[in-house]
C-alpha cells in the first residue's frame, strides 16, 4: 500500500510535468503561427506560379509580366523568378538574366528536384537576408525549371507576444536537413540556445514531442518541436526549464512521499517476518537438497514441517524425480558394463580367430618348398598379426572409444620387429612413442601403416660401416593436433644376399592407401647409410558412432582390391 502511494505521487508529479510540455509545445506553435501563415503562402504561390509557368516560360516578357503582377499581390515577398535545369534564370521579377548553376545548393536541388527551403543572408537581387522557397516545374515527369520566391527575414521575424513569455524563450524554424531558416534571436546566435547538432531528435519525424537537453553552452532547457510544412519544415522552441515546467517544491514533495514510505517500511517488516516463516525457510531446505542432488547425493527430502500445500507438492514431486533418476542411473550402469563386457568379447574373440589364421598360416609356412612362398607367408602373417594386436590393445584398453598411440604402436613393435642377427650382429629396435589418444578408425589406419613400414624396414635392414643395425620407430606431436611418424633403418650389408624376395609393390600400394585415409602426406629420405619413411598427419576429431571407412588404393578400389 505504501508503495502505491508512493506510485500515485510520482504518477501527478509526472502528470504535471506533461501538462507543462504539453503547454510548452502549444505554445511555441502559436509564437510561430505567422511564420507558418506565411511560409504556407509561399508554398502555395509557388505552386500556382508552376501552374501558371507551362504555358508562358518560352517567352521571357510574359514570364516576367507573371513574377511581377506576383509580387504586386503579394507585398509581402521581395522577389519571384523562373530558374531553368542548366541554372539560367529565365525570367524573375528583377528583369535581368542570371546565371545560377554555380550558386550554392544549386547542384543539389537538380539532382533531387523536389521543395526546399533555404537561407541566403545577401539575396543576390534583394541585397538583404532571405528565406528562399524553391519549387520544380514539371510537366508529367519532365522537369522545366524551378520557381524560386524569397520573403525577408525582416519580415518573417517570430514575434513574442504571449504574456507569460519571457525574453529567453527562443524560437526558431528548421528544414528537413536541420537548417535553420529562421530565429527570435538571429541565426548567428541561435545555436547557442539549441541541442547539439548530431541531436537526431531534431528531425521532423519527432513532430509533436518535447525533451530535455543540454545546449552547447552547458545549460539545461526544454525544447519543443512541432510540424510547420509537413514534411518539410518544423518549429523547435527552447525553453528555460523553470518557465517550462511546472514547479513542485522540494519540501512539498518529500512531505507528499514521507508517510506512504514510513507505511511501506512498517508493512515491510512484517512482510519480512511472514515470508521467513512461510517461504525462505522452506526454500532453503528445498535449495539444500537441489545441491546436494547436484553433487551427486540422491537422497530425498525430509517432511517439510509446517509447510504451504505448494510447498508440500514441491517436495513430493522431487522426492518422485530422485527415485526415478536413481534407478534409471542403476540401469544405465548395468547397460554400460554389459555394453563394455561384450565389445571386449568381440575383440577378444576378433583377435583369437586372427591369431587363429595367423597359426594356419605358420602350418603351410613350416610345408612351403620356395623361398618366394615363404617370404609370402612371412608377410600375410605380419599383418594379420599386426590386426590381432590391434584387437587385443581394443580389449585391454579401458577407454573404448579411443586406442592410447604408445600401447598401440609398442605391441607392433614387439610383435613385428623380429629378425634375426644380420652377419652375426643383433638388429637394434629404438622405439620413441608419444602417447596420444586416437579414435579407432584413425588409430586402426595408422597401425596397418605402422606395420607396412616397419615389415619393411625389418626386410631391408642392414649393417653400416659405422654401427649395428638399427630399426627406429619415432612417433611425436610437433603441434597440439599434428601427429609426426618416422620409422628409419640402417642401410649395407646384409646376409639375404641375391635371394631377397620381391613382392610386387604390395606393401606400398597398401601404405599409399593408408596414407589416403589418414589424409597426410610422407617423406621419404635416402642415403648410403639410412632409410627415412616419415608421415605427418592432422588427429582427427573422436566422433562416438563413426562408421569403418574403406581405405582406397590409387586406382578408386580398396585394400583388398589393392591386395589382390
Amino acid at each position: 500500500m505504501g508503495l502505491i502511494a508512493v506510485l500515485q505521487t510520482r504518477a501527478v508529479i509526472a502528470e504535471a510535468d506533461d501538462n507543462s510540455r504539453s503547454s510548452v509545445l502549444a505554445r511555441t506553435i502559436e509564437a510561430a503561427s505567422r511564420e507558418q501563415e506565411l511560409l504556407q503562402k509561399a508554398v502555395g504561390a509557388g505552386a500556382g506560379l508552376a501552374a501558371a509557368l507551362a504555358e508562358v516560360r518560352e517567352d521571357g516578357v510574359a514570364c516576367s509580366a507573371l513574377m511581377q503582377r506576383f509580387l504586386k499581390s503579394a507585398p509581402e515577398f521581395v522577389f519571384a523568378g523562373f530558374i531553368r535545369p542548366d541554372g539560367i534564370m529565365a525570367c524573375s521579377t528583377a528583369d535581368e538574366v542570371m546565371d545560377l548553376s554555380d550558386a550554392p545548393g544549386f547542384s543539389k536541388i537538380i539532382e533531387n528536384p523536389q521543395l526546399t527551403f533555404s537561407v541566403n543572408r545577401s539575396g543576390a537581387v534583394s541585397g538583404q537576408s532571405v528565406i528562399i522557397v524553391t519549387r520544380p516545374v514539371m510537366d508529367r515527369a519532365q522537369l522545366l525549371g524551378f520557381v524560386s520566391i524569397s520573403i525577408p527575414h525582416a519580415l518573417a521575424s517570430i514575434p513574442l507576444d504571449v504574456e507569460d513569455q519571457k525574453s529567453d524563450v527562443v524560437i526558431a524554424l528548421f528544414d528537413a536537413s536541420g537548417e535553420v531558416l529562421l530565429s527570435n534571436v538571429g541565426l548567428d546566435e541561435v545555436s547557442g540556445y539549441l541541442p547539439p547538432a548530431p541531436d537526431k531528435r531534431l528531425v521532423l519525424s519527432n513532430s509533436g514531442k518535447t525533451f530535455s537537453d543540454r545546449t552547447p553552452l552547458g545549460e539545461e532547457r526544454i525544447f519543443a518541436v512541432a510540424t510547420i510544412i509537413p514534411g518539410e519544415v518544423a518549429v523547435i522552441g527552447s525553453w528555460p526549464r523553470d518557465v517550462a515546467l511546472a514547479s513542485v517544491g522540494a519540501g512539498s514533495t518529500a512531505l507528499t512521499i514521507a508517510f506512504p514510505i514510513l507505511m511501506w517500511v512498517t508493512g515491510l517488516g512484517v512482510a519480512l517476518w511472514g515470508l521467513h516463516r512461510l517461504v525462505i525457510r522452506h526454500l532453503d531446505s528445498l535449495r539444500s537438497a537441489v545441491r546436494r542432488f547436484a553433487l551427486g547425493e540422491r537422497d530425498p527430502i525430509e517432511s517439510l514441517e509446517g509447510a504451504p500445500q505448494e510447498f508440500q507438492q514441491i517436495q513430493t514431486a522431487f522426492n518422485r524425480m530422485v527415485l526415478l533418476i536413481r534407478e534409471a542411473e542403476a540401469q544405465h550402469e548395468r547397460d554400460l558394463v554389459e555394453k563394455t563386457l561384450l565389445l571386449r568379447e568381440v575383440h577378444h574373440r576378433v583377435k583369437n580367430n586372427l591369431q587363429l589364421i595367423a597359426s594356419i598360416m605358420n602350418m603351410h609356412l613350416r610345408k612351403a618348398e620356395t623361398p618366394e612362398a615363404r617370404r609370402l607367408l612371412e608377410q600375410l602373417q605380419r599383418r594379420v598379426r599386426g590386426l590381432a594386436m590391434v584387437h587385443q590393445t581394443l580389449n585391454q584398453n579401458s577407454q573404448m572409444t579411443t586406442i592410447n598411440t604408445e600401447a598401440l604402436i609398442g605391441h607392433l613393435v614387439a610383435e613385428l620387429a623380429h629378425r634375426p642377427p644380420i652377419l652375426g650382429q643383433v638388429v637394434e629396435v629404438d622405439c620413441r612413442i608419444t602417447p596420444v589418444e586416437l579414435g579407432q578408425d584413425q588409430a586402426v589406419t595408422m597401425s596397418m601403416l605402422v606395420a607396412e613400414a616397419l615389415t619393411n624396414a625389418v626386410k631391408y635392414v642392414g649393417v653400416p660401416q659405422d654401427g649395428p643395425p638399427t630399426i627406429s620407430v619415432e612417433l611425436t606431436r610437433p603441434e597440439e593436433s599434428i601427429l609426426h611418424l618416422k620409422i628409419s633403418n640402417t642401410r649395407g650389408q646384409t646376409d639375404d644376399g641375391a635371394d631377397l624376395f620381391h613382392s610386387g609393390g604390395i606393401g606400398q600400394r597398401l601404405m599409399q592407401a593408408f596414407l589416403r585415409q589418414l589424409d597426410g602426406y610422407e617423406t621419404i629420405t635416402e642415403t648410403s647409410s639410412h632409410y627415412v619413411y616419415e608421415v605427418t598427419f592432422d588427429i582427427a576429431e573422436v566422433e562416438g558412432d563413426s562408421e569403418p571407412q574403406t581405405i582406397a588404393d590409387e586406382r578408386g578400389g580398396d585394400a583388398r582390391a589393392a591386395a589382390e
